[in-house]
């Protein structure tokens, strides 16, 4: 019985071209990359800054302040997952404004809210509460934001 050619075929080029096409998707940190990668390509691509902690992390953040705000808890724990280190973290959320996460919070319980207007007020507070320490807010923001729901 013969057997039939392999539909997939190896991946062609090096492990730096691997990695350059693993990169063209979305930013990465060292550590995804290291997963992916088994030899010096990674030092290559950071001569060549491809690959920076430093940038990934603010630009993880970013994008979660636009499209799904999140509190410092969480940010933390989700860059600390992709391999950034914490102090790499700290410097990239230490470059915000004070009032910064409770602005995200605000705009996270944006579309929600308006589903809990006609709740009672002890039971729409319950649900806020929930809803923003699910997303990693400190317990300070939640109250300030529960507080004081509009800017």
């Amino acid at each position: 019985m013969a057997r039939r050619p392999s539909t997939r075929t190896a991946p062609s080029g090096s492990a730096y071209e691997a990695a350059v096409r693993y990169l063209a998707g979305r930013s990465h940190s060292v550590a995804e990359l290291r997963r992916h990668l088994r030899d010096g390509a990674i030092d290559k691509l950071r001569a060549q800054r491809y690959v920076d902690d430093a940038a990934f992390a603010r630009y993880w953040i970013e994008q979660r302040d636009q499209f799904r705000p999140r509190g410092d808890r969480a940010l933390v724990s989700e860059l600390l997952r992709k391999g950034v280190a914490r102090e790499t973290i700290e410097v990239a959320l230490g470059d915000r404004p004070a009032d910064a996460e409770v602005q995200r919070a605000r705009r996270a319980i944006a579309r929600p809210i308006t589903r809990w207007q006609t709740l009672e007020p002890a039971e729409r507070k319950r649900r806020v509460h929930a809803f923003l320490a699910a997303r990693g807010f400190d317990y300070e923001v939640i109250e300030e934001v529960i507080a004081h729901p509009e800017p």
